[in-house]
């Protein structure tokens, strides 16, 4: 192949020459950008030939200046979209429902990561959506060392230690030690109560985690009486 006779013969020209010609057939601009320059390094004895890939090369920077303009239009549109996608989610979000947009959750935790490293809510919130509860917990834990947190930061936490305890009963994760499941039911309910306690506009069920109005006094799930906020 071409590559193995560029890696043989770093200095053979043609190699470079025949293979930018068949990434462009391929439609791989970018690497054929790279042999072009490589060629056009390497050539010394052809010059009509290397006039005639300078043609064909500057069609392929034209081409390829397309694509990036493309990948920098598509990061726009995540950056735009991700926090907005992610908000309504929070807003209309059920702990009944069953979340499998791994993908999505790859794609956000990732941009999430490279663009906002201290929004621990939406990092957090995405973690519990994907299932990974122990690691919400931990995202939630890091963003109080810094403030206080909102509301919504506080009910994610509890959500998560309650998933955190649903693995454990299912087999499908051990508990950290220390703890139990009544440890981890009781402080799912600690942050409920201060969820609640800052302002939070619902009702909020202990056991389940789902949110109901403020005109009901049990979870129309499991029918546990709801916490209010109301500690007298």
């Amino acid at each position: 192949s071409f590559t193995k006779a560029i890696e043989f013969n770093p200095g053979l020209e043609m190699a470079y020459y025949r293979r930018a010609e068949a990434y462009r057939k391929l439609g791989k601009n970018r690497e054929a950008i790279w042999d072009c320059i490589k060629f056009l390094e390497t050539d010394r004895r052809q010059p009509v030939m290397a006039e005639d890939f300078t043609s064909a090369m500057k069609e392929a920077v034209k081409i390829a200046r397309r694509d990036l303009e493309k990948d920098r239009v598509k990061e726009e549109i995540i950056s735009f979209g991700i926090p907005g996608l992610i908000d309504e989610l929070i807003e209309g979000y059920d702990p009944l429902k069953d979340y499998a947009d791994k993908h999505f959750y790859q794609l956000a935790l990732s941009w999430l990561g490279g663009n906002l490293k201290q929004d621990t809510c939406r990092i957090g919130f995405v973690k519990v959506l994907s299932g990974e509860y122990e690691e919400a917990r931990k995202e939630f834990d890091r963003g109080f060392e810094e403030n206080p947190g909102t509301p919504d930061m506080h009910y994610f936490k509890g959500v998560a230690l309650l998933g955190m305890k649903k693995k454990a009963e299912r087999g499908r994760s051990i508990i950290r030690r220390g703890e139990s499941m009544d440890g981890l039911s009781e402080q799912a309910r600690e942050s409920f109560q201060q969820a609640l306690m800052m302002g939070y506009g619902w009702r909020l069920c202990p056991r389940c985690g789902c949110r109901m109005s403020s005109e009901t006094n049990f979870c129309a799930h499991c029918g546990e009486r709801l916490l209010t906020g109301d500690i007298s």
